[in-house]
Order: C-alpha cells, then structure tokens, then sequence
C-alpha cells in the first residue's frame, strides 16, 4: 500500500520517545508499504534538524528520509498548490501555503489522502483527506 505523509508523521519518528504508530508505520516501508513525502517536507525537517541542539539531528533526518521516496515539486505541482490556496483563501479556509504544496505533491501522484497529526488543514481541501497513523491498517 502507498502512503503520503505530512511532515508530522516523520517529527513524530524523529522525537526522542517517538508515537509507536508511525514508528510502525515507518518499519512497515519496504515490506509491502511504500511511504511518500514532498521535498517541502525535507525543507521543514531539514528547517527543524539545524535549529535542534541535538549534534546529530540532521544525520538522524537523513536515515529516517531514506525509508521514504521523496517527490521533487515540478510547475504543475506548484500551479495546483496555487489553486489549492485561491480556493481556500476564497473561501475563508485559508492554511499554510507549504501545506497546499505537500497536498498538490499527493495528488500528483493520484492520491487524495494524506497521513498527518494536522488532520483539520487538509481536510479542508476538496477532494482531500486527512487521516491519523492511527486510523489506518498496514
């Protein structure tokens, strides 16, 4: 099974006492699961990992983004992101725009669901869902 995850599925892992259920989710890839995330995801981690006091947090980010495939964002990416925001905005809905961008990376893929803690951002996507590790079975 593919899964897309949001950046917080791989914060959960890289904290020092981890959420077992995306730690499992984590050794799940390779097995019969695939796991996906956006290149913005790297640049959050990567954002986080050189502000962390830990010695060792960019080469702990290194190995747990080599569980996952990551995808490079591309024009088409980036015009559905900006969609994705317009819409949202319009709305009243608005959320970060790193967010619109991970969520046109899934569906540049064809998935319209998302592994995430931040469930109510990209529920509020059209189209889109949201669901916690602990929600799904691998």
């Amino acid at each position: 099974m593919n899964f897309f995850l949001d950046t917080s599925i791989c914060v959960d892992v890289l904290r020092t006492h981890g959420v077992q259920k995306s730690l499992d989710l984590f050794k799940s890839f390779g097995e019969n699961n695939t796991g996906y995330v956006s290149v913005i995801t790297v640049a959050e981690l990567s954002a986080g990992a050189s502000l962390s006091p830990q010695r060792n947090a960019m080469e702990k980010t290194g190995a747990l983004l080599e569980y996952v495939r990551i995808i490079d964002l591309t024009e088409p990416i980036a015009i559905e992101a900006g969609r994705i925001y317009a819409g949202l905005s319009r709305a009243g809905n608005r959320i970060e725009f790193n967010d619109c961008l991970i969520a046109a990376t899934a569906r540049s893929l064809g998935m319209n669901r998302i592994v995430t803690r931040n469930c109510d951002h990209f529920n509020r996507i059209e189209g889109f869902a949201a669901v916690l590790p602990e929600e799904i079975e691998f």
